[in-house]
This record gives structure tokens, sequence and C-alpha cells, in this order.
């Protein structure tokens, strides 16, 4: 049976004590070195000490073992604080993308039946105005005060806490451990439930995989906490390994990255082609000899990384790539062994995983990883994962003669993967759109990385007095309808007016390839 990450941990917290653990990490001014006087920071003892006060605030507001409780907000010490206080009183963590429009996280809390949330003090002051019944208590994840609920402060602890005090309470394999939402576009979102092993088994399998060099102990955490990618493998493998994890607090600028890199001296970086790319195309030769001098090993998934950018890293000794292949109902399914990439490959099936190639090329997958199920959604789950227990990606792939997996797209092209990992489905947009009463029918797609929208009007535009006015009048409504109900990653870049109706088979589903 997969050990627990919460026991690993507990070991790794006795054994660092006083080692640092958590850094907000701020940027002086003119970007080149760390600002100390901003942000918090913890070592292994007082992260530990301050998560046992946090599970015992949210013990005296009354909530129990099994309770759901909420984290939304931006990535920082105090958002993994919250998270492990969670699994320290045996809750179930539900988490949220800051991100989202207010009507999107009310929605998301609700349908979550959360009992209490942490929340950062801005989105607070959007949701104030909003009911949300169910919730006994919301937490302010800057200081920890009581934004509603009962006036309970952080207790005084009762016992000197020490490395001989630390442990997390036993959760059984297959106990709902946290709930994250896909990347939905409306409150039609679903929310995966991670069981314990899930977690365990997604750190183990790659403790072996993710090697950290004597000479540096770091690593930057640039992902959002809310996704799985960013939790399991940018935050509990490092904080598991004892490693020192810088959270960028700054803009995901090229610049603020480079001179964060620069000033952390990380040895593993975990990001999605998005964040590469982009600074290999804006820093080429000085980015790359900056993480080579660190012999940083990149660790990307999200989406499939070009081959000329693949090629920049294999071809330097210094630099070491694992190339990850997952989803949010499973986390990683495969992952590059440390120092034998394959070109293109998305490396081996993790243990505690088995991989099918279906006749019609599909990724099938059993094992530890597998989520539950979709919360409240027994007809979505049974049509994702079969009677078998094969959990169907609708990703086509092969798997070659010495076990490396290679995906090669979507079976059915059912959603668009935007250049920064994002996995959006066009079909919940374009819901929204065809709901507005001037517009017939719509189609979502992807031109150079941005999302635009080929809108049909009811009115066919021959038949219009001032086509053109009438065209730009229609096109700026639905944007300025459509893009305030999204979340920012996936809004709206472009509107294109046709009076062409647009194809589609004899089911009428839209023929979408014929779009690009």
């Amino acid at each position: 049976m997969t050990e627990s990450y919460l026991d690993i941990l507990s070991q790794t917290i006795r054994n660092n004590w006083d080692q640092p653990a958590l850094t907000d990490f701020y940027l002086t001014e003119d970007g080149s070195a760390q600002d100390i006087s901003r942000g918090n920071h913890y070592t292994y003892g007082e992260m530990y000490a301050e998560i046992v006060r946090v599970a015992d605030l949210l013990t005296s507001l009354g909530l129990q073992k099994g309770d759901h409780i909420a984290i939304c907000g931006a990535n920082s010490s105090h958002w993994v604080i919250a998270y492990l206080a969670i699994a320290k009183m045996q809750g179930v963590s539900v988490t949220i993308m800051q991100s989202l429009t207010t009507p999107a996280i009310y929605s998301l809390v609700d349908f979550s039946d959360s009992k209490a949330i942490f929340v950062d003090p801005d989105i607070w002051e959007e949701l104030d105005n909003k009911p949300l019944p169910q919730v006994q208590s919301v937490i302010n994840t800057e200081d920890w005060s009581i934004l509603r609920g009962n006036d309970i402060r952080i207790s005084n602890l009762q016992s000197p806490i020490s490395n001989n005090y630390c442990h997390f309470p036993y959760l059984a394999p297959d106990t709902v451990a946290s709930i994250c939402f896909t990347s939905g576009t409306t409150g039609r979102a679903k929310g995966i439930m991670m069981p314990e092993k899930r977690i365990g088994n997604n750190i183990n399998s790659h403790v072996v995989d993710i090697q950290y060099n004597i000479s540096s102990n770091s690593t930057i955490l640039l992902l959002p906490l809310a996704h799985t990618y960013g939790l399991e493998q940018g935050l509990l493998l490092p904080l598991v390994n004892a490693k020192h994890i810088f959270i960028l607090k700054e803009l995901l600028t090229e610049v603020n990255l480079l001179n964060s890199v620069i000033v952390t001296k990380p040895n593993v970086l975990c990001i999605i082609p998005h964040i590469y790319t982009s600074l290999l195309k804006a820093y080429g030769d000085k980015f790359m000899n900056i993480i080579s001098d660190n012999s940083v090993q990149l660790v990307i998934a999200g989406a499939k990384l070009a081959k000329e950018d693949e090629n920049a890293i294999i071809f330097n000794s210094k630099i070491f790539l694992s190339i990850g292949y997952g989803n949010t109902e499973l986390g990683i399914i495969s992952f590059s062994p440390y120092k034998a990439h394959r070109s293109q490959s998305c490396g081996k099936i993790v243990s505690g995983m088995t991989v099918h190639i279906a006749s019609n090329g599909e990724i099938l997958v059993k094992g530890e990883n597998v989520m539950h199920g979709y919360y409240k959604d027994p007809e979505a789950t049974a049509q994702k994962i079969d009677k078998d227990g094969w959990l169907h990606t609708g990703d086509k792939g092969h798997l070659d003669e010495d076990g490396y997996l290679y995906v090669e797209g979507r079976l059915e092209q059912d959603f668009i993967v935007l250049p920064n990992g994002e996995n959006i489905h066009p079909d919940n947009i374009e819901f929204l759109i065809n709901a507005l009463p001037e517009v017939s029918e719509s189609i979502v797609l992807a031109r150079d990385g941005k999302l635009v929208a080929i809108v049909v009007p009811k009115s066919p535009i021959s038949n219009l007095q001032c086509p053109m006015s009438n065209n730009t009048n229609l096109k700026l409504n639905v944007l300025h309808q459509i893009n305030p109900q999204l979340p920012l990653f996936s809004q709206l870049y472009d509107v294109e007016i046709t009076d062409v109706p647009l194809q589609r088979t004899e089911k009428q589903t839209l023929k979408r390839y014929l779009y690009k």
C-alpha cells in the first residue's frame, strides 16, 4: 500500500525543524534581490506550529472530521497552511481558483457544500453581499481573523510544539481528501473527488524521478495551488523532500520570472510549456545559461512541448527534462525518468497505474490515482469511468516497446488546450453566447492561442440597413455581455460576425474540424 504523504511530511518536519520551508517571495524594486520586508517566512517547525493553531481554530468554530472547507485565494504560505490545517483536523479541502468571477466562486462554494471558507480579503469584498447559507465561518487568509462567524481567535497552545509532537492523523487510503474543480467556464465545472491514496501515490511515485542536487535546496512555486499540478507537484512533492519553497507573489511576467530564478537559484522548476517558451523567446541563451549553471531539472506538464523547444533542453547536458502527462481526474499518469527522457514522449507509466490503449487509440487508465468520481454527479462519473473500472481520458496515444507513452491529441476535439495549459470547453461559452436574444448560433475556437467566437445573428446581415455598424455593435455586445461571466483565462479575444449558417452533422452537432 502506498505510504501516506502526511506520514512522510510528518517525518520531514521532524527532521528539518529549523530549516526554511515556505517564503512568500517578492523582488526588490529593481528586481535584483529578494525583498525580505514583504511576505511571510516559515521554517518547517514554524509552519507546523501554525498548522496546529489553524486546525485548532477550525475545531473551535465547530467544524468536524469530514466537513468540506473551501480555500479561495492567491498562492501564499497561508494558503498552504490552510490546506494542511484542513488535513490535520481531517476535513475535506475544496480548492477554488481565485481568478473566477464572483458568481462562479459563490456557485462552487454552494455546490460543494462547504461549511467554511478561507478567502483573500479582496475576494471577500466581492463575496460579502452574496448569501452563503450553509457557510458557518469565513476566515481571512491574510491574518486568520474571522470575517464571518463566531468571533474566535487562534487559541493559545496548551503544550509546547516541538518536533517530538509532530504528527498528522491517519487517513484511510480511500478517504476523500480534497475536491478540485475542472477548468469549467460556468457553474457546470465538475468537482473531482481525490482520495488520499491518489495524492500519496502521485508523490511517492516521483520521489525517485525528481532529483534534487546538493548544491541547491530551493524551488519556486509558479503554478496555481487550486490546480492539481501546482498542488501535488509544485508544492507537496518538494515539501516532503524538505525543500525551501519560494512562493512567487509577483506578476508572471518574463522579467519577473527570470529575476526570480536568478535570485532563488532553484534546481527544480515545475512549469507549463507556456512559461518555458515565453522565457526562451524573451531571453534565449541568457535563460538557458542561468538554468544550466544550476543544473536545473525542468518538470513540464499541462500541454505538449514543441519539438524545437524540447531540443533546446535535450542538447544541453546540464539541464534535465522531465515531461509529465495527466489530468485533474488522475493527476500524473506518466513521467520521464530522471536523465532518461525520450523525445516527444510523456515518459513511462508511474507506479500504481495501468494504461491500456483501446482499439480506437484512446488512452484508458486504472490505478490508485483514479478519482472517486465527480461530486454529486454519478451520471458524469459513469460516462468517464466504465463498468470495468477504466477511466477514459479522451486522448489518443500509443506505447513504444520500452513502455514510453506518446500522446497524439484528443480522440474527439471536445475542448481547446490553450498555450498556458488551460482546458477550455467551447460549448460552455457557446451556451452563453447563444442565450443572447440577437444571436442564432455560434462556435468558439482558438487562433494563435486566443479564443475567438464566430457568431451568426438572428437577423441576416443582408437585411440590415447598415450592416457594418450593426456588426460592430453585435461584436461589442457579445464581448461585453459574455466576458464578465468567464474566468480571465477563458475570455474571448475577438468576435467574427457571419450570416452563413454553421455546418453541422446529421445529429446537429457542430463540425468543429471545419473551423480554424
